[in-house]
């Protein structure tokens, strides 16, 4: 798959059938990933039931297929983008869970590092996910705050 279709398909929830092998598949992997923890010197064979094929994944792949299969067993749907993908404001907005305009406005206060392509702007993924650590952090630090706050006035045991 091209590097710039990545973020374009549309995501898809698992049904329970899936999430429930995707469960089984994270169990297994997870199990595997405990008994050899150097997973980069691992390697796993996939076997289709149907063909003789066989694929081995590296080591290197087997943490975050882990986590895939994981995400997926939760229910949730998956993506995949390299570090270095530019994505589009409405990536980006998707990304984050706001709107297009509220993104923009972060670009043009200077929040997000973004670069222009004629009229259009680009962010790279990696700044956007610097982004969100950081913003997570400070919401963390608020909530924090207004716990203890609530604590100290007996509102919240």
């Amino acid at each position: 798959m091209a590097s710039s279709t990545l973020l374009d398909h549309r995501l898809t929830l698992p049904d329970e059938s899936t999430a429930t092998q995707a469960g089984v598949a994270a169990d297994l992997l997870k199990q595997f990933l405990l008994e050899h923890p150097n997973s980069s010197d691992a390697t796993v064979r996939l076997v289709a039931d149907t063909a003789d094929t066989t694929v081995e994944i590296p080591g290197e792949a087997l943490v975050l297929l882990a986590d895939v299969l994981a995400q997926i067993a939760n229910g949730n749907a998956v993506t995949i983008a390299p570090v270095h993908a530019e994505l589009t404001t409405q990536q980006a907005a998707d990304l984050l869970g706001v709107s297009r305009p509220y993104l923009v406005k972060l670009l043009e206060e200077r929040k997000i590092p973004h670069r222009r392509v004629g009229n259009r702007r680009r962010v790279m993924l990696t700044d956007l996910v610097a982004y969100k650590r950081i913003d997570d952090a400070e919401r963390m630090a608020v909530a924090d705050e207004l716990t203890a706050e609530a604590q100290r006035l007996g509102l919240y045991t």
